[in-house]
């Protein structure tokens, strides 16, 4: 049988020689540039230009920002229609607003009436005056005092795409001890979704302090906050912050220790992992790294544990990028890195793949003797930039929406798109070598089939069996009652056991909404109205109808101390293909117990006494695990009959009967309420369950005939009428 497998090693072996002809006779590839706006010229000499942003959607509208506190808009191709879209100047006195820092767009910029709809943020330096007192975010060890202010600040446009004064709300204010010190990046992760639990969280990039590097604030920090205002709170910290329950930090540090930050970057639209361009001193040697950051890490005793990068010279700000555009081919996915050589520039790439030769059990001054004698390899050239437009002192490295790169020449103003040179070009040299249309046709022929294989491959692995095989999909207590065993689909021995005492949070997933939090913050307790509203939820989940492709899913997410999350799919069903063992009030029952038992480990004091356990609802519901009725179909049809014809020889039941008779028999445990239970709405549970069950058989027996267009209508008013 010729499977996906088998037409990816037939196919791939021939595409990468016809493939490999191609490469091999344009080895060098070159590059054009095509200027798309030009930017004002900067007015004093201690100006400087700061973020070159483009407006999301399919506008051809940039933003840039500069030192002095003006932020323009640019149009592509249309330099004449530059405009001044915000003076900062104009909000606060010449001894306030010294200088602007960064600037942002919300991920929601372009999308209109959704929250973040035209709204950006600044990040300011003001000078501090005795007469205002504010809330300023400080390190409290810190004891000299601190004369400036680094402030974010939250604006938004009007209809007329101009900033509305009215909307100006001070979002969070740092004290910082000198103009240096300031926020030198505020950026928004840009592959997060809108349905992701971390969508729209601000990072924060905070400068070194020298003199105050001891504390962790000014130590070269990155902070990450929610910047919408919720309730008197002009801001609110996420509650997967590293530090967050942390007494000894500020629960907004991500991460701090990383000396003077240049740029961070999300390299892997998959992932959360930042990387960080950072002047960095380890065992007092002032080096530039590139180093990997998940969150949680202190680097002013001990250095990063991966890094991809060490050179004396420093980076500048924004020459750092991972390339997913289409006009140049040969850099598509790789990592770019702007430097200058001399007075040379030229745009490297860098492998950005972790070692896995280095164990993360090895101490950080280990990781970094074993990484020095791996003597790091130098970033790959793709391109020297010989172009005089490119020819100046300061040049900056972006992207637009589509990916595409970008040249800032900071000293003319020009802003620059890169191109490959168009690669037919390759296959005419080619031509003269026996390089053929039909070989060339034949190329593209092979890998659109391997593409549409690759795609069959992707579409089998994202099926839902595929995702229970990868997650786990049964857990126990242990023995002793003290940790918490993982097993995968179908195993009977633990894939990983994790001590209770190390479970920080869980949280209960009904397909991909979180419907329960339980961890060590003020009110993540678990107590009998959470249950009761738990219960609820699936309830109206599980007599909603299930439509084929239908995906019903219950999910236990552990997160433990060390950051790692654990992912339990304790049910799922595909339409009406149960993938999953266990019925579905059984396994409501099992998460609504772990919930009890998590909570009472981890946070106790916010977790209410349980009486009583209530009794399975799955035994007063039974929509999913209704015993099957044997009767033959006809009889069933004769006994829902209305009495209009003559030759009925069976006497009617009335439709309260049928629904009786499709429920299974109960004996007297079955049927004893709890007394957490409401009778009443247990009552109202089972009529809507038995109206529905009754229902389906109706349908079930038009559908094959047993009933005509008339009777199937008498019955279903009878029904109906009853309930």
């Amino acid at each position: 049988m010729f499977t996906a497998k088998n037409a990816i090693f037939f196919i791939f072996p021939l595409c990468l020689f016809f493939i490999s002809g191609v490469s091999s006779a344009n080895k060098e590839n070159k590059y054009l540039l095509q200027q798309i706006a030009q930017a004002p010229q900067l007015t004093t000499k201690n100006n400087q230009w700061l973020l070159l942003l483009e407006q999301p959607g399919n506008s051809q509208y940039y933003y840039l920002a500069n030192k002095q506190g003006k932020i323009y808009q640019l149009e592509q191709d249309s330099p004449d229609s530059t405009s001044l879209l915000l003076d900062l100047q104009r909000f606060s006195s010449k001894e306030s607003m010294l200088q602007l820092s960064a600037f942002t767009l919300h991920p929601n910029f372009s999308l209109r009436d959704q929250t973040g709809f035209g709204t950006f943020y600044t990040a300011h330096v003001e000078k501090v005056t005795n007469n205002r007192k504010r809330k300023r975010l400080i390190d409290s060890a810190v004891t000299t005092p601190l004369f400036f202010d680094a402030v974010v600040t939250e604006w938004q446009l009007n209809t007329d795409k101009q900033v509305d004064d009215a909307t100006r709300r001070e979002v969070l204010r740092i004290a910082i001890p000198t103009l240096k010190s300031s926020i030198s990046q505020l950026s928004f992760n840009p592959y997060s979704k809108s349905w992701h639990e971390d969508f729209s969280q601000l990072y924060i990039s905070l400068s070194q302090s020298p003199k105050l590097k001891q504390h962790p604030l000014y130590s070269g920090a990155i902070l990450r906050i929610h910047p919408q205002r919720n309730g008197i709170k002009s801001y609110t910290v996420p509650h997967g912050n590293p530090y967050y329950a942390n007494e000894k930090f500020e629960k907004t540090l991500y991460l701090f220790g990383a000396g003077n930050i240049k740029q961070f970057i999300w390299p892997d639209k998959y992932a959360t992992q930042l990387l960080i361009s950072h002047q960095y001193s380890f065992k007092d040697t002032i080096r530039h790294w590139l180093s990997y950051s998940d969150g949680g890490e202190d680097w002013r005793k001990q250095a990063p544990k991966t890094f991809l990068y060490q050179n004396k010279k420093s980076l500048t700000e924004n020459s750092l990028l991972m390339y997913r555009g289409q006009n140049a081919p040969a850099l598509r996915n790789k990592l770019l890195l702007l430097t200058k050589n001399k007075r040379q520039w030229q745009l490297n790439s860098l492998s950005h793949e972790i070692s896995p030769e280095i164990a993360p059990e090895i101490s950080p001054e280990q990781t970094h003797a074993i990484q020095q004698q791996k003597s790091l390899p130098d970033p790959a050239i793709e391109w020297l930039l010989k172009q005089q437009a490119l020819q100046a002192n300061n040049l900056a490295l972006y992207r637009d929406n589509r990916g595409e790169l970008l040249f800032f020449n900071e000293d003319s103003g020009a802003i620059y798109q890169l191109f490959q040179q168009d690669i037919s070009l390759g296959v005419k040299e080619n031509k003269e070598s026996g390089f053929s249309d039909i070989t060339f046709l034949l190329i593209i022929i092979l890998a659109s089939l391997l593409g549409y294989v690759f795609y069959q491959v992707k579409t089998q692995q994202k099926s839902a069996k595929a995702f229970v095989r990868r997650e786990f999909s049964n857990l126990a207590l242990s023995e002793d009652k003290l940790s918490i065993e993982l097993f995968k689909r179908h195993e009977k021995k633990a894939e990983k056991v994790i001590a209770l005492t190390d479970v920080k949070q869980c949280q209960v997933l009904l397909s991909d909404l979180v419907i329960a939090t339980i961890n060590t913050t003020l009110g993540h307790g678990f107590d009998e109205a959470q249950e009761q509203a738990l219960r609820e939820i699936f309830h109206i989940e599980q007599i909603a109808k299930m439509t084929d492709g239908k995906v019903r899913r219950i999910n236990l997410v552990l997160n433990t101390q060390t950051k790692k999350k654990h992912i339990i799919c304790l049910y799922l069903r595909k339409g009406s293909d149960r993938i999953t063992k266990k019925g579905y009030f059984t396994v409501v029952d099992e998460a609504i117990d772990w919930c009890w038992l998590i909570a009472n480990n981890i946070n106790s004091e916010q977790t209410g006494e349980r009486s009583l356990k209530p009794k399975s609802t799955a035994k007063i519901t039974h929509t999913e695990h209704k015993t099957h009725d044997g009767t033959p179909l006809h009889t069933q049809a004769a006994i829902i009959r209305p009495a209009t014809h003559s030759h009925a020889k069976i006497d009617i039941v009335e439709p309260e009967q049928m629904a009786e008779e499709s429920m299974p028999q109960k004996n007297n445990d079955e049927v004893t309420l709890s007394n957490n239970h409401d009778t009443t709405a247990i009552e109202f549970v089972k009529v809507e369950t038995e109206l529905v069950n009754a229902l389906e058989k109706l349908v079930k027996l038009r559908q094959q005939g047993f009933l005509t267009a008339d009777e199937f209508e008498q019955a279903k008013t009878k029904l109906y009428h009853f309930h």
